[in-house]
């Protein structure tokens, strides 16, 4: 069958469908979103290995009633097509692609058609490779995140099984496979999965079902002794301050790295405090910094001595990245 007729099918069966639930006294169900369709990772490749097409509304139909072809000609098989969120297809290039050839990617479903989204059929296989991974050490139960191509392995993006076969060395038939943290947050360049109990040193191995398997360059080391524990890296902060008896209080929070490591100075709460008659001190304004660091504020000058003081920052979502050392200016003087 066509795709035109099996679209005209489904509209045959939905307005069936909505005049018998009229007939019940039921509403009729809501119609689909029309989708929508902006890219497609990877952007070339052979056939076989599977793509990523990123869009929105995919979830509003069943995937038995999502159809992708390439330039509206060349069909996906219905067994070749996953929704893997509400914004994600994953289908496998078919086979009828001409080499050198470009393609526009075209969804149909329930809610309309769309097209975006550009495709190069090219020479080669589909066989996994593994560029970088991290952290390069860590015990079972370690979150690994590993870079690289084609490095989805079927198109059921909810089942880890499904997913590319990832296994630590030793790879004997008994060692455990890693499972996928979220399987359908993986894509064709990156993949996380948790080291295994058993794994010992020795590059990673990569195994897809369109292709031949792929090894890491780099081994990863499991302790003891070899490992050495990824730290956070802390990057080291200096901060201005300028108070006016007006009451204006500015400054600049900085970088003091080489290469300046510029996301700890941006969007940054910068306390401005007084000196308590006693120990310690007590913020009396908030002032968050620009993209450039800068930042002003106005509080009430009252004699006394100031400062300017930017807190400890954790970057990073979930896993921390990075940490943005606490930074306090020289202390000033007022009346």
């Amino acid at each position: 069958m066509s795709l035109g007729k099996r679209h005209i099918g489904r509209r045959v069966v939905g307005v069936g469908a909505g005049v018998a639930l009229m007939m019940l006294g039921l509403a009729a169900p809501a119609s689909a979103a029309p989708p929508t369709v902006a890219s497609i990772a990877p952007t070339s490749g052979p056939v076989d290995c599977i793509a990523v097409v990123t869009g929105t509304f995919f979830t509003d139909s069943p995937v038995g009633d999502t159809d992708v072809t390439f330039d509206g000609a060349v069909d996906v098989p219905a067994t070749d097509i996953a929704i893997g969120s509400a914004t994600e297809l994953w289908v496998r290039v078919p086979g009828a692609l001409v080499e050198g050839s470009s393609y526009t990617i075209l969804v149909e479903n329930n809610g309309g058609s769309a097209s975006g989204g550009t495709f190069t059929a090219t020479t080669g296989g589909c066989a996994p490779t593994i560029t970088s991974f991290l952290p390069t050490c860590g015990l079972s139960a370690t979150t690994v995140v590993i870079t690289g191509t084609n490095l989805l392995g079927g198109t059921d993006p909810t089942v880890g099984a499904d997913q590319a076969e990832v296994r630590f060395f030793d790879y004997v038939a008994g060692n455990t496979e890693a499972d996928h943290i979220v399987p359908n947050a993986d894509s064709s360049t990156s993949i996380s999965v948790l080291v295994p109990s058993g794994a010992a040193d020795g590059p990673i191995r990569v195994q897809t079902d369109v292709a031949t398997m792929g090894f890491s360059a780099a081994p990863f080391l499991v302790p003891p002794p070899d490992c050495v524990p990824a730290t956070t890296p802390e990057h080291a902060r200096a901060i201005t301050f300028k108070l006016k008896k007006s009451g204006k209080a500015s400054g600049v929070l900085s970088s003091t790295e080489d290469p300046a490591f510029t996301d700890c100075v941006a969007s940054v709460p910068v306390k401005i405090q007084k000196k308590k008659k006693g120990d310690g001190w007590k913020t009396k304004a908030t002032a968050t910094t620009t993209d450039t660091g800068s930042y002003s504020a106005n509080v009430n000058a009252k004699p006394g001595k100031w400062r300017a003081v930017a807190p400890k920052v954790e970057l990073g979502t979930p896993t921390v990245t990075d940490v943005c050392l606490k930074a306090k200016s020289a202390i000033r003087k007022i009346g």
